[in-house]
């Protein structure tokens, strides 16, 4: 067997040193409030998106709605990420400025990098909905199914003491307490999971209501995750810029060594 003139070239990893910052900073709760929005977005456009995808087959269901909270998740984890990679480059200039002897304030090293610093912002935004899905979560029973509409002929009847006594209940508007409010804005949080388990499954809704709490908080997981990554984007920043010189200076040695070359003896004419 012939070996491969080209040489495997050996990925260039550099890894920048950064000081490590606070787990909660000023900057935490201006990106809490940016993760409260999201989720408030998100729940409208589930409510937009979602209601189109009841199907009556459960694998269609489950494939569509999965792929809407895969793409949510997804959304969170590149924003956490993006925050991430800003936070260990804020480590690094404050890595230098303390190697240089330049002064750092507790306000700028506090913003630096932080492991668990994504977890805490995803958590803080999450709040007002976690706090819904737990008073949904201990006040959750099963749902029957309501009164069913009365024939239009039986309206007539009415106004006849013993007929409108008997069907007094039906004219009776169920009252919206504290679990419908919560059930309301915990649902459409939650849309693409009630499709899944499906409007007729009422054993399987009680189920899901009961771990929404746990529901609720995928984002702000997906976040935190996504925020831990940004040590390895900025290495990955680092070892670009390390590669792309490095074919840079082979470009220029190539191109001054072929200079250097002897030409040949020009062609008599």
């Amino acid at each position: 067997m012939q070996k491969s003139g080209k040489k495997n070239v050996k990925p260039i990893v550099v890894k920048k040193p950064y000081l490590t910052g606070a787990i909660y900073d000023s900057t935490v709760m201006k990106s809490a409030l940016l993760i409260m929005g999201s989720l408030f977005v998100t729940a409208v456009l589930y409510l937009i998106v979602c209601g189109m995808m009841i199907f009556d087959s459960l694998i269609l269901r489950i494939l569509l709605n999965g792929l809407i909270v895969a793409v949510t998740l997804a959304m969170f984890f590149y924003s956490g990420m993006s925050n991430g990679s800003i936070a260990v480059n804020q480590g690094e200039i404050m890595f230098h400025r303390r190697e240089t002897g330049a002064e750092i304030t507790p306000a700028e090293l506090s913003r630096c990098f932080h492991p668990l610093k994504g977890f805490l912002i995803g958590l803080i935004g999450s709040i007002p909905l976690l706090l819904c899905a737990l008073i949904l979560a201990f006040m959750a029973r099963l749902q029957t199914t309501g009164l069913g509409a009365l024939p239009t002929w039986v309206h007539s009847l009415t106004p006849r003491e013993e007929v409108g006594l008997a069907l007094s209940y039906y004219s009776i508007p169920a009252p919206i307490g504290l679990e419908g409010i919560v059930r309301l804005i915990v649902r459409m949080c939650i849309m693409p999971f009630v499709n899944m388990v499906g409007s007729g499954n009422a054993s399987g809704l009680l189920l899901l209501e009961r771990l929404s709490p746990l529901v609720v908080l995928f984002p702000a997981l997906a976040y935190g995750f996504g925020y831990s990554r940004g040590v390895t984007v900025r290495t990955r920043v680092h070892s670009d810029i390390a590669m792309n010189a490095q074919r840079r200076r082979k470009k220029a040695r190539k191109a001054k060594r072929k200079a250097a070359e002897p030409k040949g003896p020009e062609a008599l004419n």
